[in-house]
């Protein structure tokens, strides 16, 4: 196998491994809509929101990752759990 091939199964292996997380946590925003509905609390918090986003922003940077794109990955994510809980 030449390295370009074996490089190629590592990227499958955690492109596997972040679908597993996204599952994961669809699966907790199930829990969190089925609790704000039972309790009466909105979908959307935009505290709690922005909280995370600055939070998530001040991580890629530590990683060395661009902050701007890495909150865009995680806006659609954000966006997908917010649907699963409605």
């Amino acid at each position: 196998m030449n390295k370009l091939a074996i490089y190629r199964k590592e990227m499958d292996k955690i492109n596997n491994g972040l679908l597993d997380l996204i599952s994961k946590r669809l699966k907790v925003s199930k829990k969190i809509g089925k609790y704000k509905k039972a309790n009466k609390i909105k979908i959307f918090d935009k505290k709690r929101e922005k909280q995370m986003f600055e939070e998530l922003a001040i991580s890629a940077k530590k990683k060395k990752l661009d902050p701007n794109y890495t909150l865009k990955i995680f806006k659609n994510i954000v966006d997908y759990s917010k649907n699963v809980q409605k």
